[in-house]
């Protein structure tokens, strides 16, 4: 279970990892399971990207784009948080959170996107801003309120990141195992030649 949280959560996460960088492999072992044991937990993982990042920056500019990015940050973080998830950082335009279990990641990404709807931005006349949401589920090591690392991570930001387009959310097989029924549609693709179903 993953245990602690700040700067000393983090400076002992990276103290691990550089102490495993820094072993022979015979010890590796060990010291990987030491590091399991403390910050490895099961979590969705949800990750949000805001729609035509590019072309919103170009058509407003970058300060415009900016108050943008924070009104949907600001938006989504209490949605996350009442549906018991933790918003462990935003990067850019993204946002990262994770949840213990994806009916509370996707029932979230649904309020946001119905919040997002009637978010048009003050003072203009374009339409609401628009994100696409992946959420995926699996162990994860996870520094609280910080970072997560790991495959389900991986995948959520590939599948909000890269795939998803505005108003979409995509999950994982993982993610629509655990939800059991789910009124989603399969899709089958590759993303820099990681093939997996949402």
């Amino acid at each position: 279970r993953a245990q602690g949280r700040g700067p000393l959560a983090v400076k002992d996460f990276y103290a691990l990892v550089d102490e495993i960088a820094d072993l022979p492999e015979p010890d590796r072992q060990a010291a990987e399971r030491r590091l399991r044991e403390r910050f490895e937990v099961e979590r969705a993982v949800l990750v949000l990207d805001m729609s035509e990042f590019s072309l919103s920056v170009r058509r407003s500019g970058i300060v415009a784009h900016l108050c943008l990015i924070r009104r949907v940050q600001r938006l989504a973080a209490p949605i996350v948080a009442s549906h018991g998830g933790e918003v462990l950082k935003c990067e850019a335009d993204n946002v990262f959170a994770v949840f213990a279990e994806p009916r509370d990641a996707v029932e979230a990404a649904l309020e946001i996107n119905r919040a997002l709807t009637g978010a048009a931005q003050p003072g203009t006349a374009g339409p609401p801003p628009a994100v696409g949401i992946g959420i995926d589920f699996g162990k994860v090591l996870l520094i609280p309120g910080r970072d997560a690392f790991g495959d389900a991570v991986n995948i959520a930001h590939k599948l909000g990141e890269d795939v998803a387009r505005g108003g979409e959310i995509l999950v994982s097989d993982a993610t629509r195992e655990r939800l059991g029924e789910c009124p989603a549609e399969p899709l089958s693709l590759s993303v820099s030649g990681l093939p997996f179903g949402s």
